[in-house]
């Protein structure tokens, strides 16, 4: 089969470290904290009180979510931001050959809004006399919809109406890499021409952080400054600092791209998956699925391991999952090659990550430096891997990009700078 060469043309965000390239760019050059006091809701019986939370969306949800739900803000933000950065004609490629995946959260249910349904509601012989009107006060049809996954593929319909193949990815910390590898395939192996893909996530709620908290997966240390708590590969890290936002990007054949006077800005040239469901968190003890993973986006890309100049981990700073990609990197790439760990500075935007990760590699390939990982301080001696704290001025043609999810989804890409 004839495949195409696969470029990012395109791409719009909402994000703890700004919503455009010069903001984002700053960011990771100056290692500027995307991480904020959380204003969404009252944090005051938990003991996280600050997130990697977009600016713009760090509003409480009380008021709003009749209109619209923080997962529909960040994704239409993302939306609005790609079409003005990019002159993108849906008709002109035709609708038909357009796709949409993306890597999204599991709705649930809002606890809030069914608790103040269940104060409301009137029980009398066993019966309650007022579901009707209970359930019209606060809830709408809409808020059903939102609990569909499928969501998020309507929210972007409206801003590109696409008639070919899409999906949703809900693979946890992996899901959005998966999508974008998922629209890489169809558009290499010409089952459309473009498609709309990237990751959505809004898990910082008191409903998602109540879990988090009771079995203390994610970063508390009062000793730390709040900034600090992400810590990807350091002695002190103690689990991973919870963020969320959008990154969504056109991806399309190059070939459409230059036909329609579009700069290439990045292209994808390889993709690799596993999947150990052997524990429904722990990696495997080998790290058999990162590394296979990693060793299939290589024969993807038809590149040696000497190939990749720069890895962007998956680094969540908890401690088994840097200990294991530690391990994967080094024994598939060595201890050579430079590795950059971006949740250090925005925090783990879950079903968004390998997404916000992606544009961070596309402005550090463009902009020739590697980004360094913030609060490195003392680089725990039993993760091997070559990360610094400082950024490094240099041209790297090839990354290799990790996403490493729960459950042991796994996914890498290989991204090459273009020009």
């Amino acid at each position: 089969m004839n495949q195409q060469k696969v470029v990012i043309s395109g791409f719009g965000c909402c994000t703890p470290l700004g919503d455009h390239y010069a903001a984002i760019e700053e960011a990771l050059r100056d290692g500027r904290s995307g991480v904020r006091k959380i204003a969404k809701y009252d944090t005051a019986t938990f003991r996280s009180h600050f997130a990697g939370i977009p600016e713009s969306g760090n509003f409480p949800t009380q008021g709003e979510r009749q209109r619209f739900s923080h997962d529909e803000f960040y994704t239409r933000k993302a939306m609005e931001n790609l079409l003005a950065s990019v002159s993108f004609d849906p008709v002109a490629i035709g609708e038909h050959r357009i796709g949409c995946f993306l890597g999204v959260d599991e709705p649930v249910v809002d606890i809030q809004q069914t608790v103040n349904l269940a104060y409301d509601l009137n029980k009398v012989g066993g019966q309650f006399t007022n579901l009707d009107p209970a359930l019209e006060k606060h809830f709408r049809v809409q808020d059903f919809i939102r609990y569909d996954p499928t969501n998020a593929l309507r929210s972007v319909h409206k801003f590109v109406p696409f008639k070919g193949p899409a999906s949703v990815h809900l693979g946890l910390c992996s899901a959005s890499l998966q999508a974008i590898g998922i629209g890489f395939q169809a558009v290499r192996q010409g089952r459309v021409d473009a498609a709309i893909v990237g990751g959505i996530s809004a898990k910082v709620t008191p409903e998602h952080y109540i879990g988090l908290e009771s079995v203390d997966i994610i970063a508390t240390d009062e000793r730390l400054d709040p900034m600090g708590l992400s810590r990807p590969f350091d002695t002190r890290r103690s689990g991973y600092l919870p963020a969320e936002g959008a990154v969504l990007f056109l991806v399309e054949s190059l070939d459409s791209c230059l036909k329609a006077g579009r700069e290439p800005l990045m292209e994808l040239v390889g993709f690799g998956t596993s999947t150990n469901a052997s524990h429904i968190v722990k990696p495997a003890p080998d790290s058999a699925e990162m590394k296979l993973a990693m060793v299939r986006a290589l024969s993807n890309a038809g590149l040696r391991a000497r190939d990749i100049g720069m890895v962007n981990a998956h680094g969540t700073s908890t401690i088994l999952n840097d200990f294991h990609e530690s391990a994967a990197i080094c024994t598939v790439l060595g201890e050579q090659v430079p590795v950059t760990a971006n949740k250090s500075l925005h925090g783990h935007m879950i079903a968004a990550a390998g997404a916000m990760e992606t544009l961070n590699t596309l402005i550090s390939l463009r902009s020739g430096f590697i980004p360094g990982t913030i609060n490195l301080e003392s680089r725990d001696p039993d993760c091997m891997v070559n990360v610094s704290p400082f950024t490094q001025q240099r041209s790297v043609d090839y990354c290799l990009k990790n996403s490493f999810g729960m459950g042991g989804l796994a996914a890498s890409m290989i991204f090459k700078r273009i020009g």
